[in-house]
């Protein structure tokens, strides 16, 4: 038996946990993704906004929170990700043969969800962090923390709801 039959076999038997081995893999590319805009915003588009405290609803981005330049830079570096994670997983993870548009929309109300837990979830874990390990590697450790919950939450709604396959007829 060849190695390629072998893994194809494995990966027969264990779908779902390769799913989500390709989950965290397409995860990756996103996070990459993410992180990068957010860089870009949190570290040189919205720097002049940091002094600015924002303050909406429970979301608070005091000036220990890092303001204004925070909330817009988490805010948007996850939008844009999001949106590239939705095509990507769409595609290469879950092969998702649905209707496009209800999937979209699915996917739309979960991000939707998830997103706003992450815009709350730095105003309780920023100033800690940050005051452990300075405003830098803090902010990119609250980036990270929100990444891995985001996983969390999207992989099964993903598989099991979203973007299912549906069998095809054999020609």
């Amino acid at each position: 038996m060849r190695a390629h039959e072998s893994f194809e076999g494995w990966r027969a038997r264990h779908a779902t946990l390769w799913q989500f081995i390709m989950f965290a893999l397409m995860g990756c590319i996103t996070t990459a993704v993410d992180f990068g805009v957010f860089a870009l915003l949190n570290f040189a588009v919205f720097t002049h906004l940091r002094e600015t405290p924002f303050s909406w609803w429970i979301i608070d981005y005091s000036i220990a929170n890092g303001g204004l330049c925070a909330f817009l830079s988490f805010a948007a570096s996850f939008g844009v990700s999001q949106t590239f994670n939705f095509f990507l997983q769409r595609t290469t993870t879950f092969k998702a043969n649905n209707n496009v548009l209800l999937s979209g929309l699915l996917y739309a109300v979960m991000v939707v969800a998830t997103y706003f837990f992450q815009l709350y979830l730095p105003t309780l874990l920023r100033a800690p962090i940050v005051a452990a390990l300075g405003a830098a590697l803090g902010d990119m450790t609250v980036k990270a923390i929100n990444a891995f919950t985001s996983m969390l939450i999207q992989f099964p709604i993903n598989k099991w709801v979203i973007m299912r396959r549906r069998p095809t007829d054999a020609v």
